[in-house]
């Protein structure tokens, strides 16, 4: 897949989830622009964007955005974990930075 990173301003071949996971091994964070607005099962948080990225290779965070804010909510993954919370496909636009 084809992405944007921000950084280096230039798109980037990405081989599919397993490489964005490895991306944030290595450092990098990815921004999943989602097609639609996300609402949590509580209706506590609604975000628009997901950042995540790696606190040492095997533990992950999501931060939230909501409309070009950042939101002050974050969660912990492990790396089964984002076999069920990871989701690019459901992404409008994905960008490295």
């Amino acid at each position: 897949m084809k992405i944007y990173d921000s950084v280096k301003k230039e798109e980037v071949e990405i081989e599919g989830t397993k490489g964005l996971i490895n991306i944030m091994k290595d450092g990098r964070q990815v921004d999943l622009y989602l097609k639609e607005k996300k609402t949590d099962e509580d209706g506590y948080l609604t975000w628009d964007v997901e950042h995540w990225s790696s606190v040492d290779g095997k533990r992950f965070i999501r931060c939230y955005s909501l409309e070009g804010r950042v939101l002050n909510e974050s969660t912990g993954h492990n790396i089964y974990d984002l076999e069920n919370d990871f989701k690019p496909e459901e992404a409008e636009k994905i960008e490295l930075s």
